[in-house]
């Protein structure tokens, strides 16, 4: 009687079978990968939906009534001073101070939509 199998137990016969096996997995995952792109694809276009919302109303100038009025105040001040120079009683020094307050003010208000 014959001894057959149907994978000899030459190397050669085990690494076909180790190729065969790589091969139906990976024709497994391709066919997970291919079913679930849909479900994929709409859970990233959902989440880049939510991001745009966040952003909330969008500029359009014929779509904006805007009342704004900016007002500023400057007040400034310089004082120079020229004193006598102190050793030897040579040269002359200069002193200068500058100060200067600034007030910014905006008021009013800007509507977007109808």
């Amino acid at each position: 009687m014959l001894n057959r199998t149907l994978i000899p137990s030459t190397p050669l016969g085990r690494r076909g079978q180790t190729i065969l096996e790589y091969t139906v997995i990976l024709i497994i995952i391709i066919g997970v990968v291919i079913t679930m792109k849909d479900y994929i694809k709409r859970g990233i276009q959902g989440r880049w939906k939510s991001a745009t919302d966040d952003f909330g109303d969008q500029y359009d100038p014929q779509r904006v009534n805007s009342s704004i009025m900016y007002a500023t105040q400057v007040n400034s001040q310089s004082i120079v001073t020229v004193e006598n120079g102190t050793v030897g009683g040579a040269g002359q020094w200069t002193n200068r101070v500058d100060m200067s307050n600034s007030l910014e003010t905006k008021t009013g208000a800007t509507q977007i939509g109808n």
